[in-house]
């Protein structure tokens, strides 16, 4: 994983960029758990900051969501509201599918869109296949959106029977409680997504999470040591994640200015 100096979220000198975003366009606290996702005025917030990021970003940006359903419940919502023909004008859009054929030809086509000039965006689903089994390097990931804090769905049957068979025999087996073992997957889905980004000494990239949880310490403990790093105070408003020279669209437009010189 990348290395850093960052400690205060300054990372201008950085060719990673880690921040979290707090607030809607509106100013309105962004807190992204099923419930709240599943309201108008959250998707819509969602819809404005996902444009950001394509609009700042070059080539290919993916954005992971909790569900399938937070992920059709979106694009059904967008499509109402014009988001998501603005985000088909910024980028070739694709969404990732359950089935194997035909999430490899959305993959094989993705790659090939994120390299162009127009790039691409990938919606995908913590635990699915992008999150967990590829690589996405240099063009194939600029900016990594991660949306809400993926905790098990706990009105599934089979997780709702694994914290029962924890809670059960947490002392006599040594295992997690149930409130830890969702916080251990909920984080290893969460660290997984992010390590999409930066694949190599080299490469650059920015990682943007998307919950107002993540202003509070005990939010931020549990991610990857080296996202932390990166972090550090790097907390965004709507605003200042457009207009701070802290800020995601500054970044962008540093790495274009140092691409631009490499040349």
């Amino acid at each position: 994983m990348p290395s850093s100096s960052s400690t205060n979220g300054r990372q201008s000198h950085s060719f990673v960029w880690v921040g979290t975003l707090s607030t809607g366009p509106g100013g309105a606290r962004l807190e992204c758990g099923s419930r709240a996702a599943a309201q108008p005025p959250v998707q819509d917030a969602l819809g404005r900051v996902t444009v950001t990021v394509a609009t700042a970003t070059p080539h290919g940006v993916l954005c992971f969501l909790p569900s399938y359903h937070l992920m059709n419940s979106l694009q059904k919502r967008w499509k109402e509201t014009n988001i998501w023909q603005q985000l088909n004008e910024l980028k070739h859009v694709f969404m990732e599918s359950r089935n194997v054929k035909d999430h490899n030809d959305i993959m094989e086509d993705y790659y090939k869109c994120a390299s162009t000039s127009k790039g691409a965006l990938l919606f995908a689903v913590y635990r699915g296949k992008v999150s967990e089994g590829m690589d996405f390097k240099d063009h194939q990931a600029r900016a990594v959106i991660t949306v809400g804090i993926p905790y098990p769905n706990t009105y599934d049957i089979a997780v709702k029977e694994k914290m029962s068979y924890n809670d059960r025999y947490a002392a006599e087996r040594n295992l997690l409680s149930s409130s830890d073992w969702l916080l251990v997957q909920a984080y290893r889905a969460l660290n997984q997504a992010v390590g999409r980004c930066v694949r190599h000494r080299s490469d650059w990239g920015a990682v943007l999470m998307v919950d107002a949880r993540f202003t509070n310490p005990y939010y931020t403990k549990h991610l990857s040591k080296w996202v932390r790093n990166f972090l550090g105070n790097n907390h965004h408003t709507f605003e200042s994640l457009v207009n701070s020279p802290n800020g995601i669209t500054n970044f962008m437009q540093n790495m274009a200015v140092r691409e631009s010189e490499d040349v």
